[in-house]
This record gives structure tokens, sequence and C-alpha cells, in this order.
């Protein structure tokens, strides 16, 4: 009988030890500390689901070492999160990789060259910030000059341009990478010590999205 109380007692103060460790991880992530909430929530592109928005660029270094651990997240996310990838226009010089961004997305290519980008420019330094230059790599993926220069300066490639200016505007984003989460709140990187923390608020702000959601 003793055997069996001391066993349920352990039992007990295990559950109680990881609903606090739980509770404290909950508590952890705080409004303004760890993530702020936007005045005014900005359009998401599809509202059935949950968004996760990475605002980048190109030429950034911590974006190049933050997406590898973008990468793996995705392998595991939920059904009911839409990811979605920004590039930013408020960095001198940026406007060249946005454009070729959507260049890619027009022609069906983004997964073959958004890695290759990234690692052109900080693995083999190569300076793809001009017109001629970016036309120049994406012709190693089949995309001819002539084709490349009229999606560049097309109306569809300059609407998504203006439209992303406008999302990182209303996000209030300043630096990059940045996350925002169902176009509600923003995360606060500086204020973060771990990649595994950055992931652990993005989660936490999704779940706290698909609770408001009734889910």
């Amino acid at each position: 009988m003793r055997r069996h109380m001391l066993t349920l007692l352990a039992a007990f103060g295990l559950a109680v030890s990881v609903s606090a460790c739980a509770e404290t991880d909950h508590a952890s992530f705080a409004v303004d500390t760890h993530y702020r909430v936007l005045e005014k929530p900005v359009a998401v592109d599809d509202p059935s689901k949950i968004e996760v928005r990475e605002f980048f660029f190109y030429g950034c270094p911590h974006c190049y070492d933050t997406e590898a651990l973008v990468e793996q997240w995705l392998v595991g996310k939920p059904d009911d999160v839409n990811f979605v990838r920004s590039p930013v226009l408020f960095i001198n010089g940026a406007e060249p990789l946005a454009r070729a961004f959507y260049v890619a997305q027009s022609k069906g290519i983004f997964d073959q060259i958004h890695k290759p980008i990234f690692d052109a420019i900080h693995k083999h330094r190569e300076p793809l910030f001009t017109v001629p230059a970016l036309t120049n790599f994406f012709r190693k993926y089949g995309v001819e000059p002539k084709e490349f220069n009229e999606l560049y300066a097309s109306f569809g490639v300059s609407t998504r341009i203006r439209q992303a200016d406008a999302v990182s505007r209303e996000s209030k984003i300043t630096g990059v990478p940045a996350f925002t989460v169902n176009g509600k709140y923003v995360v606060l990187r500086q204020n973060l010590k771990t990649h595994d923390e950055l992931f652990g608020v993005i989660e936490f702000l999704v779940e706290k999205e698909r609770k408001a959601r009734g889910g």
C-alpha cells in the first residue's frame, strides 16, 4: 500500500513538474519583449490559413544563415499554416534582387533558384546586385535574357513589388530577417537568444491564432 502511494505521489509530482514547465515556457514569451502586436492587422495572402511571413533580403548574411533553419522548420509545418516569403525594398540596392525573386516565381523555378541565389552571393561572392548580373544568372536556369528583362519590368512583377513594399511598411519592418504571424504579430528577434527561441515564438503565436479560431 505504501509503495502504491509513493508511486502515485511520484507520478503526481512529475505531472505537476511537466505542467509547471509548460506554463513557464508559455509565459516566457511576452508581448513587447518577444513579440509586438500590430495596431492595425495586415492583410494575409490566404485568410483560411494562419500565415507566417518572412521578410528577407538576398544580400543579408543573417538571412542567409537563417534560411537553412527556415527550411528545416518547413519540413514539419502544419497544414493550417501558410508560409510566405517577402523580399524587402527598404535596403539600398534591394530592388533588383526583389524583382528577381518574383521573376523566379513567375517562371515557376523558385524552388530551383532560391538557395542558389543565396549561395552565389554569400558562398561564391558573386555580385548579383545588378540587372545584367541577374540576367546572366537566370540564363543558367533556362530563362533567356529577353524573357528575363521582359518579366523583370512587367506589370505583374512591378505590382508584386509594390505590394511587398506596402506589406513591410504596414508591418513596421525595419530590419531583416523578420517574421510576422497572421498579419498581427511581429517577432522581436533582437530580444531572442537562440534560433530555437525564434521558432518557439513563431509556434507560440501560431497556436495563439489557432486557439482564437477555435482550433
